[in-house]
């Protein structure tokens, strides 16, 4: 009765560890990325009513309908995250605090339009509309080492497009999303040791996804009613995308050797593969931009469909007693963008904005794997250009606004974080 008290014991930490580990994408998912050209990076990604370079394809399609003979536009952004933790009672504790290690994350994006006629444009754009990377320092000893150690999601979207341009100041983009996504988590297994009643790490687990497939589509809408005023709408729809992947699990010796056969018995054997979907949320998005002598002003509202993400389902096709739905309750939320741009003279241009991103998570749903919160961007950039050449470059500083866990974490790991990144992205464009 004892040993299946014990084995029960240490079979349940796994099972919790195996349904947690699956979640990482959702989560990740909380985490879009509005780094998508240097050029809108500089005005604080408020570019749905400027739209005037191929990077359109990602902000408002329907810009690319405007845009002359063939266009290329290729850079990327790097990214890189830093997050703090202050632990509070029962645990981890009040006074523990955590740093998540350095890391920089590339983001990559290309896109092309080439026109065919007076009315009709066509495009394909190559982006990263979603991603996450959080690593903490000295894994083995961090206190959220059970939830998390590393967690890295990619994602890329293949987005071919067709501008038409219905009159001289009117255009309307439509184009299809083909998303790809795959996740990786490592983290460790605790349980209680009967023998001490302390708790253990008795595995390191190591899960890792194929890459994931979805399909969407996207809309946009650029009107121009006068020389100085713009108007831009732009869509995207939500992607479901299927995941499979599979678990390893390593076991760590206790020093304790029934202790560990009991885990070695428990332990699954070899890869344990799993199933689950991620439905990436739909995006709507709608500004006005005003340009004078030398300046242009943007503001821009985009509205993210988080409440599509409200619960995730993991299935264990060689395990089905392990299989579950984890509630997640996302919330739909808003991104405000200010930004301004001011030419000097033919070749150069400096341009400075603002933005306001609130968070979607509740907090049962912060944790290390992503510690959410709204977040402040204040961001730079500038250009110069020569004949059929330019260059854009932009960064941003953001800042989030410490979240704490409000003693409601899923996890029981309780606390408060805060958030802040580095960006810097740079684009090279050249017309045909």
């Amino acid at each position: 009765m004892v040993i299946r008290l014990r084995r029960g014991a240490v079979r349940a930490a796994i099972v919790v560890l195996m349904l947690s580990a699956a979640a990482p994408p959702g989560h990740a998912a909380g985490f879009s990325i509005f780094e998508q050209g240097a050029r809108g990076m500089g005005f604080a990604g408020a570019f749905v009513a400027v739209a005037n370079d191929p990077s359109a394809i990602f902000h408002n399609a329907g810009g690319i309908g405007f845009l002359k003979g063939k266009n290329l536009y290729l850079g990327g952004t790097l990214v890189s995250p830093s997050f703090d933790f202050t632990g509070q009672d029962p645990f981890p504790g009040a006074g523990v605090f955590e740093s998540s290690a350095s890391s920089i994350i590339p983001l990559p994006a290309l896109y092309y339009t080439h026109q065919f006629s007076e009315t009709v444009v066509f495009g394909l754009g190559l982006h990263s509309p979603f991603g996450l990377r959080t690593e903490w320092e000295r894994p083995d000893q961090f206190t959220g080492r059970f939830l998390s150690q590393r967690a890295d999601l990619k994602s890329v979207s293949i987005n071919p497009t067709v501008g038409f341009r219905l009159a001289d100041r009117l255009s309307l983009g439509v184009g299809f999303d083909f998303r790809l996504a795959k996740v990786e988590l490592v983290r460790s297994v605790p349980t209680v040791n009967p023998f001490t009643q302390r708790v253990t790490d008795i595995a390191n687990a190591d899960l890792a996804s194929d890459w994931g497939t979805g399909f969407g589509f996207n809309l946009g809408l650029l009107a121009k009613p006068s020389d100085s005023w713009s108007v831009g709408l732009a869509y995207r729809h939500k992607v479901n995308v299927d995941f499979s992947g599979s678990a390893i699990f390593n076991q760590l010796p206790t020093g304790n050797s029934q202790l560990d056969a009991l885990v070695a018995a428990t332990l699954p054997n070899g890869q344990t593969p799993l199933t689950t979907e991620i439905s990436f949320p739909s995006i709507f998005s709608g500004g006005l931009a005003y340009t004078t002598d030398n300046w242009t002003f943007s503001a821009e509202a985009d509205w993210f469909q988080w409440s599509s993400f409200d619960q995730l389902t993991i299935v264990f096709s060689d395990r089905p007693d392990l299989s579950q739905t984890i509630p997640e309750d996302y919330t739909n939320s808003w991104q405000f963008r200010l930004g301004v741009e001011r030419r000097l003279g033919r070749s150069w241009a400096v341009r400075g904005g603002y933005y306001r991103d609130q968070s979607p998570a509740p907090a049962e749903s912060i944790s290390p794997l992503l510690p959410d919160s709204d977040r402040n961007g204040f961001c730079l950039g500038g250009s110069w250009t020569n004949g059929k050449v330019r260059f854009d470059a932009g960064t941003w500083y953001v800042r989030g606004s410490e979240r704490s866990t409000e003693g409601r974490n899923r996890d029981r790991y309780d606390g408060t974080y805060k958030a802040s990144a580095i960006t810097f992205g740079a684009s090279f464009g050249y017309g045909f």
